[in-house]
């Protein structure tokens, strides 16, 4: 089957691994991280302004994202919702 949600009549969310309905949603954020190149062009911004670029992040804030899935407790199969 795909990975995609599989809606019963009666109890939510189905499997589509193994097709149970013993399934359960967890919600995860993921937060954006910088890479090497970003995190060095911040510690020589930091240098050159005194430290007064580090107000930017605090001012604005550093995204995430919230991710719901769907968890089957028989065969540990997860998917997005």
């Amino acid at each position: 089957m795909s990975d995609e949600v599989v809606l019963s009549e009666k109890s939510g969310l189905v499997c589509p691994k193994c097709g149970s309905r013993n399934v359960t949603a967890q919600v995860v954020e993921k937060q954006k991280k910088r890479g090497c190149f970003a995190s060095i062009m911040w510690i020589l911004l930091a240098i050159c302004t005194l430290g007064t670029v580090l107000l930017i992040p605090l001012l604005t804030r550093k995204g995430s994202k919230t991710l719901t899935f769907a968890v089957c407790q028989n065969c540990g199969h997860r998917w997005k919702v």
